[in-house]
């Protein structure tokens, strides 16, 4: 009996002192933040590297709170904008970067591993272009002809290789594909009788984006040598340094930018494989509507486009880290905009193999604000516990102040960053070619640094790992996106932005976040059809080991293309006492060939409207026996969809009392919640410049504590008010946020 007394108290003893440690450990790292969790900013290296320069220039990065640097070589310029010298890859550079490497491990600092010079990476310093011409990027063009028959059409076939040769009937839209009638190099083909289009496809090298050309990014082959020639060289010099100094790697705009219609050799294999037919004869789709198949056949060339991007470069890249012992960052180009198709192909599938997405926060101010969620939602389905960002980058620098440094970050940690690369420092930095300088040498910024970076590591300490308490799921409209888009587009919209006019899923993304304050997760329509989405109970399950996640409702954002297989698994939910929240256009097409019958049936048996008469309908409800409930909004706006979440989520996570309005759309009040060792953590940011005031209600019965991440200083809540909301319970908590200011609540549910 005593030993069994004796094993009890020891227990108590010692969970007691495991709790306390655990506690301690947080509460010390959010006072004094560990290196990890503090900026490490780009560092352009424009001028000439001296051992001298670069003990200088990092001892005083360290001095400003950075824990470290993402070495970034720059290719050659003008006198005005000097590039890195010794030149890349050099046995002289490499010299001087074991001095960085050096002076970091002396100073306890990190070093990311930048690996080009200049971005884009893919250009291997002009290796990629000198040693591999034929897998450097390559692009689609479309020759037209317009004849009339009978006539002998003889051309030329320009040049890598014909993808396609399509003739269409202008009148019947009959298509012939006639590449068979190609050979050496020649077309001819009888032209029967009608008025003829015919259009060949050839496959061309494409042009400069920077000062080298660049890889072809779905070349397995072009990747794999890329790899050798610079992570490899990095390896074969420092690979000792893998793991401790250098712990990560980053590429930059992996993707379109400036080349919309990147294509490559497989391409034809690739889309065959995946769809089951043969792509030739239905090219002109790229460009043209060619009838009721168009969305489904634009659907499967971009996702395969997609497919072959993800499985090129950056996957080899995310292999060649693991195995290396390294995590891989970076970003495609656009990874916010409104379509992925001309910029980063598919951003869910872009990052399936990247240790830590990151998004790029780049140009101004809340530029792409709407967009940033996209990546963290991709996080959360790949259970990273990581999301990175490049924040700061083209920001004007007569507009750029400390304000503005925190502004921008408090934004991006209420949308699930929690590691930050500012852009950033530059070795020479009276000749900075792309503002701001965001550096212990700029004068209106140097005294605000220290502070800046506790900041930013006591935020990220607490937001990194565990899961986001998210209720709301809003369906990804890539078969929208995809379906709608062409090459050329006839309105000459810029890249990432030609989107069809229903498209809302952006906004729905704004007014959840910045009006209506509910969190939500996107989710990607060929992904949720997977396992690891499960329905049950009314509720949709992300079912991962950390990060998992439960929707009760799920928001279907303006389309009209949707996958058939989404759809009924959407129904399955509505079947399950699931809520649906529909916006804008509901989708009648299907992106499975002959399928469109069977997606207005199911939508009609959801919504109980005729998608292919929608016009007629305001606002729809609907309901079923088992108690699922759904609602088309034609005219969505943020009052009538906090209206309908009200309704269909009358017990939310988190509640704001009196939900304040903000008098400007500078700065916005959001909020994260995140699980994290068994606390709840809450985030609430105010990037605004008014003094917000409010009373907020966190479901449950939460013990609590203020940690403010400006200073370190952590006040525990000596009072608890409870609320009860129709029998859930709920804890009251005010709120007081100053102009840009943030604070945690951290504590532990009964």
């Amino acid at each position: 009996m005593k030993n069994i007394l004796f094993n009890k108290i020891t227990f108590l003893v010692l969970l007691s002192i495991s709790v306390y440690s655990c506690k301690s450990s947080m509460e010390k790292n959010f006072k004094n933040p560990p290196g990890e969790f503090k900026p490490m900013p780009f560092w352009h290296i424009n001028g000439d590297l001296t051992t001298e320069g670069i003990r200088k220039q990092m001892k005083d990065a360290k001095d400003a709170g950075f824990s470290g640097v993402s070495l970034l070589p720059l290719a050659e310029k003008s006198s005005t904008r000097p590039g890195t010298s010794p030149k890349f890859l050099s046995d002289k550079y490499f010299e001087r970067y074991q001095d960085m490497i050096d002076i970091a491990e002396e100073l306890d600092m990190e070093i990311i591993l930048y690996d080009d010079n200049d971005f884009p990476s893919g250009m291997a310093g002009g290796k990629m272009q000198e040693k591999y011409p034929d897998h450097t990027m390559k692009r689609l063009d479309k020759i037209e002809h317009e004849l009339i028959g009978p006539v002998f059409f003889v051309d030329s076939v320009p040049g890598i290789q014909l993808m396609a040769a399509v003739a269409t009937n202008i009148e019947t839209k009959e298509r012939i594909e006639i590449s068979s009638f190609v050979k050496n190099g020649i077309i001819e083909w009888q032209v029967p009788s009608g008025n003829w289009s015919i259009m060949l496809f050839p496959l061309m090298k494409d042009s400069f984006h920077k000062k080298y050309l660049c890889m072809d990014f779905m070349d397995t082959v072009a990747v794999r040598h890329m790899i050798n020639e610079t992570y490899e060289k990095y390896k074969e010099r420092f690979g000792q340094y893998f793991g401790n100094t250098i712990k990560t790697t980053f590429f930059d705009d992996v993707g379109f930018w400036r080349h919309p219609r990147n294509w490559t050799g497989r391409f034809n294999e690739k889309f065959e494989e995946l769809n089951g037919f043969d792509p030739r004869p239905y090219y002109p789709a790229l460009w043209y509507n060619i009838g009721s198949d168009t969305e489904a056949i634009r659907n499967a060339f971009f996702n395969t486009r997609a497919e072959l991007l993800a499985e090129g470069f950056p996957k080899l890249v995310g292999q060649w880290n693991e195995a290396n012992g390294l995590n891989s960052t970076g970003h495609p180009p656009g990874n916010y905009d409104p379509t992925p198709i001309d910029m980063n192909a598919d951003i869910f599938k872009f990052y399936r193999y990247t240790q830590i997405p990151l998004t790029d926060a780049i140009i101004r101010y809340q530029f792409g604000q709407d967009g940033h969620k996209l990546i963290s939602s991709a996080a959360d389905y790949y259970d990273r516990p990581m999301v990175a960002t490049e924040i700061y980058g083209a920001y004007k620098e007569h507009s750029f102040d400390s304000l503005m440094m925190y502004r921008a970050m408090m934004d991006l940690f209420a949308r699930g960053v929690n590691m930050v690369i500012p852009h950033g420092m530059w070795y020479n930095p009276k000749k900075v070619y792309i503002s701001p300088l965001v550096s212990p040498y700029s004068q209106k910024l140097a005294d605000a640094l220290p502070a800046y970076s506790n900041y930013v590591g006591r935020s990220s300490m607490l937001l990194r790992g565990g899961r986001r308490v998210s209720e709301i799921g809003v369906m990804y409209p890539f078969e929208g996106l995809a379906g709608w888009f062409c090459f050329d587009n006839p309105d000459n919209i810029r890249q990432g932005f030609y989107v069809s006019p229903e498209t809302d899923y952006q906004t729905i993304s704004g007014w959840l976040t910045n009006d209506i304050r509910r969190d939500f997760t996107f989710v990607h329509p060929e992904f949720f059809i997977e396992d690891n989405y499960s329905v049950a109970n009314g509720k949709v399950k992300l079912n991962n080991s950390d990060n998992f996640q439960e929707y009760s409702v799920m928001m279907l954002t303006g389309s009209n293309v949707i996958s058939l297989k989404t759809l009924q698994k959407l129904k399955t939910f509505y079947d399950d006492r699931g809520a649906i929240v529909a916006t804008t256009q509901l989708p009648y097409k299907a992106i499975e060939l002959g399928k469109d019958a069977e997606v207005i049936a199911l939508v009609r048996a959801i919504f109980g409207v005729d998608p292919t008469k929608q016009e007629k309908y305001a606002e729809q409800s609907n309901s079923n026996a088992q108690g699922g409930r759904s609602i088309f909004i034609r005219r969505a706006d943020k009052e009538k969809i906090g209206r309908v979440l009200k309704e269909y989520q009358p017990y939310p996570d988190v509640i704001f009392a009196d939900n304040p309005e903000l008098k400007t759309d500078l700065g916005k009040l959001n909020y994260i919640h995140k699980i994290k060792e068994g606390k709840h953590i809450y985030l609430f940011t105010n990037s605004s410049d008014e003094t917000i005031s409010t009373t907020v209600l966190l479901r449950g019965k939460l013990q609590s504590e203020k940690w403010n991440p400006h200073n370190g200083q952590i006040i525990e809540e000596t009072t608890r008010e409870e609320v009860i909301i129709n029998t859930k319970v709920y804890t009251k908590v005010e709120i007081i946020l100053p102009p840009v200011k943030s604070i945690f609540v951290v504590g532990n549910k009964e």
